[in-house]
């Protein structure tokens, strides 16, 4: 199993157990960068992310995006080691959102 990413946004701590990105949409079916080797599975439900620019940005040089949860997928079929089908479970994914495990 890969590494955890510890991350702390806002906050909030999180341990990132696998990241990928929307490669393709079509219909409720996304093609997303997470296989085998991200330690990725059948039936794995991962969260939607999108970074979006803010409009305003701190002037004391905060950060310039966030992130916006945008909905969930489920793996139904992993291709190989970086390649995975997955369906939409909630919320409208997009190409090149970021697709992520999340560790309670």
């Amino acid at each position: 199993m890969p590494g955890v990413v510890s991350a702390n946004e806002g906050g909030f701590r999180h341990n990132v157990l696998m990241r990928g990105q929307v490669l393709e949409k079509q219909d409720g079916t996304l093609v997303v960068c997470v296989g085998q080797a991200d330690g990725a599975q059948v039936g794995q439900v991962l969260d939607v992310i999108r970074h979006k620019r803010r409009i305003r940005h701190s002037r004391a040089g905060g950060p310039r995006y966030r992130r916006e949860n945008v909905g969930q997928v489920r793996i139904v079929e992993l291709f190989d080691s970086h390649y995975a089908e997955a369906e939409v479970i909630s919320g409208s994914p997009k190409v090149n959102d970021t697709v992520e495990l999340i560790r309670p």
